[in-house]
């Protein structure tokens, strides 16, 4: 898949909109007459501008990351576009609706590189499998709460976790899940078998099922 090729066919698509694509003030108005008066015109407006605004976003990024596969990039792309599509009525500053947009796609990477960094499979186990967020700097100011689960939260619940274990299994575990080191690093580091290894994270894996900590992550692992 060429990024750059698909970056020039989204242009093609943008050039429909009857404003650029980074114009917000005429972003936030289209919205804002949406809100007034929902047709299927002004619907189709708005989601128009931010199917390309979320898929222009992610494509530079992979652009500038080349271990990122394809499959992924389409997988993001849907699950921002539906973030956006969920909270937006929630928007109570309906003239910053591009700005918040923006903050979606942002922290949503974030979480998305978070998330692919903290997903291990341990033989028959996977663990934190499908992080979903939706975070925006509404956020802060109270006008999102609880609506999904922040990749950060998630990461001091683990290390907490961690601290929990056993001292046998709490240094091999941090290395596996918070330095992301491999079973035959960890083995070469701490002079472990892989096999040994291998076993001592199964054990962890089995201990943060019951973690009441980790507990509100029941929905991510299996």
């Amino acid at each position: 898949m060429s990024y750059r090729l698909d970056l020039h066919s989204l242009d093609d698509l943008a050039a429909r909109l009857p404003f650029h694509l980074d114009s917000s003030a005429e972003v936030n108005e289209a919205y804002s007459i949406y809100l007034r008066s929902p047709s299927p015109e002004a619907a189709r407006l708005v989601d128009l501008w931010t199917y390309c605004f979320i898929r222009r976003y992610y494509l530079i990024k992979f652009l500038k990351e080349h271990s990122f596969q394809a499959g992924e990039l389409e997988s993001v792309v849907e699950q921002t576009y539906r973030k956006v599509e969920k909270g937006r009525m929630l928007l109570k500053q309906n003239d910053r609706y591009a700005q918040w947009v923006s903050v979606v796609c942002k922290n949503n990477f974030i979480n998305f590189v978070t998330r692919r960094s903290l997903v291990t499979t341990v033989d028959d186990v996977e663990l934190l499998d499908d992080l979903d967020v939706l975070q925006s700097e509404e956020a802060e100011s109270s006008e999102w709460s609880d609506l999904e689960v922040d990749a950060g939260i998630l990461y001091v619940a683990l290390a907490r976790a961690i601290e929990k274990l056993p001292s046998f299994l709490r240094n091999v575990t941090r290395m596996r899940f918070v330095e992301q080191l491999s079973y035959e690093e960890i083995g070469r580091m701490t002079g472990l078998s892989v096999a040994t290894v291998r076993a001592y994270i199964h054990k962890a894996c089995t201990r943060f099922r019951e973690d009441p900590g980790l507990g509100a992550f029941k929905s991510w692992y299996r």
